[in-house]
């Protein structure tokens, strides 16, 4: 794992933008899974007027949805999130963008053997140690693509309960899919995901709290500011430990 600290959002921002928009600059096809939410959206607003104003420059890259939450209408929350985040400002071709359904895990674990798999995946943390569709309660480590029903004895309801309609289900990449991806990135901000972070970088790996299965990835990039990175330290044997 390779641990970068960054002194704040901002400096985080930047430089997830960076490695991200390396990834890109290949001469062959990119494969790329982005995660929505609060957290890469200062990422979003730096990447996408550069990939807005060079189209043929990323004419070669894809974009597949680690997760969805459908939600009654023909793109689903992550969709629409990242519409608005990245995809629309950045004028994805919509050719590029291989949206993940209830329906299409065939097609799209098909789809990504025939090109290669995926070049870089990036996700978020969640309060609750969660990163973006594996959740506590519901997470599976043993599928690269799953379906999991929703329903109010989750522990985490309560971040969906409020959207109508509340949805029923739920589809996510999961960790085989990350495990195959050549490079995962971890972004995590602020104190709210300080107990989280020390969680999956120290505590027993277990799908109570799924982001701890991340650090057995062989080319994780983790990207922290200092805030969220208060309870940590390396242990000087390539880990670490609480403070």
């Amino acid at each position: 794992m390779k641990c970068v600290i960054e002194d704040d959002y901002a400096a985080l921002s930047r430089t997830t933008a960076a490695v991200v928009a390396a990834a890109m600059l290949q001469d062959r096809r990119v494969n790329l899974s982005l995660t929505a939410g609060a957290t890469p959206a200062g990422t979003y607003r730096l990447l996408a007027p550069i990939l807005a104003g060079r189209p043929q420059d990323i004419a070669n890259v894809h974009f597949y949805n680690f997760d969805e939450i459908p939600n009654g209408t023909d793109r689903g929350v992550t969709r629409s999130s990242l519409d608005d985040q990245v995809y629309g400002p950045a004028g994805i071709a919509e050719a590029n963008i291989h949206g993940l359904t209830l329906d299409n895990p065939d097609e799209i674990r098909a789809d990504l053997a025939e090109h290669g798999g995926l070049d870089l995946i990036l996700m978020g943390l969640g309060g609750d140690g969660h990163f973006c569709g594996n959740m506590p309660g519901t997470t599976r480590y043993d599928r690269d693509i799953y379906v999991y029903d929703v329903t109010p004895d989750v522990p985490w309801y309560h971040l969906v309960e409020a959207m109508d309609p509340a949805p029923s289900q739920v589809v996510t990449f999961g960790f085989p899919m990350v495990l195959r991806a050549r490079q995962a990135v971890l972004i995590v901000s602020g104190a709210s995901k300080a107990e989280a972070l020390a969680e999956i970088l120290t505590g027993p790996i277990g799908t109570d709290r799924p982001g701890t299965v991340l650090r057995t990835h062989p080319n994780l990039l983790l990207i922290a500011d200092r805030e969220a990175a208060t309870l940590i330290e390396p242990d000087g044997a390539g880990g670490f430990r609480r403070r």
